[in-house]
């Protein structure tokens, strides 16, 4: 019995083995049989005609509060039915809607009023959806219904249409490509498809299987030639139908070929850092998950949806995977294990226009539920001797095209879809699409496919070749990046998994791919990061989650496994990409001195073969291959590492630790043929590419286009010629620049940089002083911080004695300091007086220097402490000594991205409120963006790069006092890594990319103009050599001299110990410009502190006290 409208929007549920279905805005009360649903629980006439129903609160249940709850189990036991709630599965909406945690909570609130709280086994971390109950999928009359008219369509419109969509979106402009490896696991298929030579028979004399090393060898290519994917593709179930292929598994102690497979997987993760991508056909939920844990993403063509193609003659006749419902099954239930998934259909082998349609019709189906299809492969049908369709005709290219252009409009801006560019047809005289091999003809059919909507090649190897379709070789990387220019597009290399899939903090939010959680779901969880006590789980986190070290905000991206830690796929893909999630594919990393480009690709590999896990499985890394081998294994056992391709691989025994299986025999490879599965690439030096990213973004070596694209032009235009004012998407447009557009950026601020601040470069002579290591609050980017017994990554904690920093500050003036820049950890024992006896220490030292102290999180801390608003504070501090605050405390000013980076600092409101009272009172401030660690970067820089320069036109508006208002310089912070908790842990990048660094200075000098006109190159975070480039980027300041630096020495920098006058002047006029020495409000200082920087004295020793000693109480 239902009693809502026909036709409303419906979704299902299913609860002790019934399945019930819902109107999205109703409650529905539930006994054993029937199933009554009402579409109100306002209506009660109804329910009191069924006594003894049970109360199931369901959408606003997911976010609802305890006191909803029992006002929900109130009004039930009013009522003649019972009040008991029963939580089986979240519904895939209300998941989606209101975050990753609402059915925790909910749980959670049930337990603690005595409801039962039952979740079905193996629902998704993001929002789950019934496995005893299949999306229904549309039947063909529905699907002509609503697509037939593209049936009819010229193909000249629906390609027009495909254009304009993908170009709305951002990766209109970016043609992106997986540099792959691709590593055909076994050969052995239970399939027989008409038109495969990939699946092939036992072979007397050859392995059914790769070994591992031979494994590891393809992939220590790859990742010497800068691959992010290794590729394992195989047969469905080989061991079904070969019992060569069982006796080889058992032999090598697996059970199944999927068990060999997940330790392939974990193998080329941990040894090489390249990411698997597997395409292991038809699997159950459980086999997905599993295989989750050790892959990037997962992907199966759905290939067609027609059962003719079953039938005798066909395609697919005695290919039982090959069945349009079990792999659609296949597809879903990689839904419900939230894997980011590759599938697609294949053009021509049977199939017809309307059969195409439906076939992404099912697909779109499915994606509009789960969201995790994240690319679209359209493979058009090529012929191969000596199988079954070697007579079939090939279809033509407008097919091809036709079918790519129906998915990108059926599809929409955001998917990702591909046409492998070493299948392109090229047209014969009969209009087939068998035409002879031509390199001229292809540039053109290449762009025909950019025209009717793809955004990616997909997978481009550099060493092996495509197995698949070994026929058709891939087509060299700078012909391909060529013929993507042409079309005004620029070939960029990404991971196997899209970077809408990753989770970045602070980016647009993109349809079916988990929307952000809302703000009261946040905060929340900071309210229960700020209260827990140090060493507990954070409150509403699961159990088995905080045992894994996996923070509560990470698994707002459920897309990627980071259950393992540093050791996780997850902790792998973060290292590899760049701020927008493509491919880093570059060496350079902040906080370090430069390295020859091939050494640093060297070292990033052996970074991330140090993440490995002791316990994990045994493997040779072979000998490889010029250029470099892996890091050898520390638990390769001394018979494994005697494999190589060329001799009978020797027993090896050992042991490693699965999650779902516990130990297990991994290694155990005594093999009874000699000869290797497949033929094993050879490296030719000067015949393979290598990927690579320089600093303008673009491809090293790559043809991109020669020209800047007009909006990118007509927006530096407007901020040339007329100061107009770029707003927040403009900024992100800027920042999203590469090629010839973040050329024309460099050049545009470099030009507004000249006529804005002339050819002179300023500095200041000071000193940092970092008064305590000691804090309170809990960022997990600080290398800096301790608590008051924390000596894990930097020594003990300390405080710096007043009598030391009166002694440090007149050690800086006699030195010719003209400022003392302090700043600190938050001590729990500091309090607003603190702040003001350190201003006065630093004063009576030397009354003439300028105090440059304390950011708005200390400001914040002290005022609060004493009970004062900022305002009264600040002017206490003042009156004490204070000249200027620094601008920092800021990190990111978007709060999606601060509830990880710092979730118990103040917010983005406290931080201008503060600032914001500094500029009222008289008090000028720095300002500041850590960039590079979580955060999807342009649209989180652009946000904080407008708040900043609306920031500074209020104290503008308000007035100024002597010598200006507000903001005096901005200064971006490349987030340093090295020692940083959260990249130790596996949750953050490896720090912006030189592009990055180069591109922020420059749209920062936009952006903020003419508010802020001092923009700084920070040579503490970039480097001395690095920061003299940045002043042809925007730049026109290098900041202070230092003579002492903690807090970036501490993330594992190598700058920050002075960096002196004399020095710094050479490095300025070596790249064509005039020092200055200035002062904090860039002044001129009094030339007997000019003269006594030139000529200082070497510093003194260091005193600190224990943080346990009372110093500063």
């Amino acid at each position: 019995m239902s009693l809502y409208p026909s036709g409303a929007s419906r979704r299902h549920f299913s609860a002790h083995g019934m399945t019930v279905s819902y109107p999205l805005d109703s409650f529905t009360f539930q006994h054993p049989s029937p199933i009554t649903e009402l579409p109100n629980p306002a209506n009660r006439a109804s329910a009191r005609a069924h006594p003894a129903l049970n109360l199931k609160s369901h959408q606003s249940a997911w976010y609802s509060s305890r006191a909803q709850h029992v006002r929900i189990r109130t009004a039930a036991a009013a009522e003649p039915y019972a009040a008991r709630t029963h939580i089986h599965t979240l519904s895939t909406k209300a998941a989606k809607s209101f975050g990753r945690l609402c059915g925790h909570h909910y749980c959670t609130n049930a337990v603690s009023l005595g409801h039962a709280a039952v979740r079905h086994a193996g629902t998704s971390a993001m929002c789950t959806a019934d496995a005893d109950h299949p999306t229904p999928l549309p039947g063909m009359a529905e699907v002509l219904d609503q697509y037939g008219w593209m049936l009819e369509t010229p193909l000249e419109e629906l390609m027009s249409c495909a254009t304009a969509l993908r170009d709305d979106n951002r990766h209109g402009a970016i043609v992106s490509f997986s540099p792959k490896v691709f590593i055909p696991i076994t050969r052995l298929c239970r399939d027989m498809c008409g038109y495969c030579t990939f699946a092939q028979p036992p072979r007397p004399g050859r392995r059914a299987f790769m070994t591992l090393g031979e494994v590891l060898q393809i992939a220590a290519q790859g990742a010497s030639a800068g691959c992010s994917e290794a590729l394992l593709t195989l047969g469905d179930k080989p061991e079904d139908r070969w019992p060569e292929a069982a006796s080889e598994l058992m032999e090598m102690g697996f059970g199944s070929t999927l068990e060999y497979v997940e330790a392939v997987a974990k193998a080329i993760l941990q040894e090489t850092g390249l990411l698997p991508h597997i395409n292991a056909g038809i699997m159950s939920e459980l086999e997905l998950r599993k295989l989750k844990k050790v892959s990037a993403s997962q992907g199966l063509m759905l290939e067609s949806t027609s059962l003719e193609l079953m039938h005798p003659g066909g395609a697919h006749h005695n290919c039982p995977d090959k069945d349009p419902a079990s792999r659609l099954r296949t597809i879903e239930a990689a839904g419900r294990a939230a894997v980011p998934y590759t599938s697609g259909i294949l053009v021509g082998i049977g199939d017809t226009r309307s059969d195409r349609l439906h076939a992404l019709a099912c697909l779109h189906r499915l994606n509009e539920r789960y969201g995790h299809i994240q690319e679209l492969i359209i493979q058009n049908f090529r012929r191969k001797p000596a199988t079954a369709m070697a007579a079939w005709p090939e279809p033509p290219f407008d097919e091809l095209l036709w079918a790519v252009a129906v998915a990108r409009i059926m599809f929409g801006p955001h998917m990702n879809i591909q046409a492998p560019p070493n299948l392109t047809p090229l047209e014969s005289a009969d209009g087939g699409g068998s035409g002879a091999f031509s390199l001229d003809a292809l540039p053109a059919a290449w762009q025909a496919l950019l025209k009717a909507g793809i955004n990616d090649w997909g997978g481009i190897s550099p060493i092996t070749r495509d197995f698949v379709n070994p026929e058709k070789p891939w087509p060299h990387l700078s012909s391909l990046a060529a013929a993507t220019a042409a079309a005004g597009k620029l070939l960029l290399p990404r991971l196997p998994v899209y970077p809408s899939f990753l989770g970045l903090r602070g980016g647009p939010s993109r349809p079916n791919c988990h929307p952000a959680r809302p703000e009261e779901a946040a905060a929340a969880d900071r309210e229960a990061l700020a209260t827990r006590a140090p060493g507990t789980p954070l409150a509403g986190t699961p159990a088995e989650v905080a045992a894994a070290g996996t923070p509560l905000e990470l698994l707002s991206c459920p897309w990627l496994d980071f259950s393992g830690g540093r050791d996780s796929v997850g902790a792998a893909v973060l290292r590899s990409i760049d701020s927008e999630g493509f491919l880093r594919a570059s060496a350079w990393v902040a906080g370090r001195p430069d390295v020859d480009e091939q050494q640093g690709q060297i070292q990033g590999q052996r970074e991330r073969t140090q993440h490995s896990d002791p316990s994990s499985i045994s493997v040779s890394n072979v000998s490889p291959l010029p250029p470099p081998p892996p890091a050898a294994s520390p638990c390769l056992p001394a018979a494994a590492a005697s494999m190589t391709m060329a001799t009978p691989i020797a027993a090896a025994e050992a042991t490693t630790q699965t999650a779902e299986t516990g130990t297990i025999a991994a290694a155990a490879l005594k093999l009874t043929v000699p000869r290797e599965s497949v033929p094993m690439p050879r490296w030719r030096e000067g015949r393979v590419w290598r990927v690579a990213v320089c600093v303008d973004g673009a491809m090293e070596g790559m043809q991109r286009p020669a020209d800047p694209s007009p909006r990118v032009t007509r927006l530096l235009e407007g901020v040339l010629s007329g100061g107009r004012l770029l707003q927040r998407d403009e900024v992100e447009l800027l920042l999203r620049s590469r090629g010839a557009d973040h050329d024309a950026v460099c050049a545009a601020a470099d030009e507004l940089r000249r006529r804005t601040c002339g050819d002179t470069v300023s500095y200041v002579v000071n000193r940092n002083i970092n008064y305590t290591n000691v804090c309170t609050y809990k960022c997990v980017f600080c290398a800096f911080s301790k608590g008051r017994t924390s000596e894990e990554l930097r020594g003990p904690s300390y405080v710096v004695p007043y009598e030391e920093i009166a002694r440090r500050t007149a050690e800086a003036w006699d030195r010719g300091a003209t400022e003392v820049c302090m700043q600190g950890g938050i001590h729990p024992d500091f309090t607003g007086d603190t702040y003001l006896r350190i201003v006065s220490a630093a004063k009576a030292a030397a009354p003439a220097v300028h105090v440059h102290a304390f950011s708005p999180l200390e400001v914040h801390h002290g005022a609060t402490s004493l009970g004062l608003i900022y305002e009264r504070y600040l002017e206490r501090l003042a009156l004490a000594g204070l000249g200027s605050l620094p601008g920092t405390a800021a990190e990111v000013l978007h709060d999606n991205v601060r509830s990880v980076l710092c979730p118990d600092k103040i917010d983005t409101a406290t931080w201008l409120k503060v600032v914001g009272a500094a500029h009222r009172v008289g008090l000028r401030t720095t300002s500041t963006l850590m960039f590079g660690s979580i955060e999807e970067g342009p649209a989180a820089w652009a946000s904080h790069l407008v708040l900043l320069r609306e920031l500074q036109q209020q104290a503008e508006a308000i007035g100024g006092h002597g010598g200006g208002v507000g903001i005096t310089e901005f200064v971006p912070l490349p987030f340093v890594h090295m020692e940083s908790p959260v990249y130790i842990k596996g949750q953050a990048r490896r720090g912006p990319s030189l592009h990055e660094v180069v591109l922020l200075h420059a749209v920062a000098r936009l952006a903020l103009h003419p508010h802020v006109t001092n923009i700084q190159a920070s040579w503490v975070k970039a480097g001395p050599s690095r920061a003299a480039q940045l002043l042809a980027a925007g730049c026109n300041d290098m900041g202070g001299s230092i003579m002492n630096e903690s807090i970036t020495r501490a993330a594992g920098a190598s700058y920050g110990q002075e960096l002196p006058p004399l020095q710094m002047e050479e490095i300025i006029r070596a790249a064509g410009r005039q020092p200055r020495q200035r002062t904090t409000l860039y002044g001129t200082p009094p030339a007997e502190q000019t003269a006594r920087s030139n000529g200082a004295m070497p510093l003194q020793p260091l005193v600190l006290a224990a943080a346990t000693t009372g110093a500063l109480r």
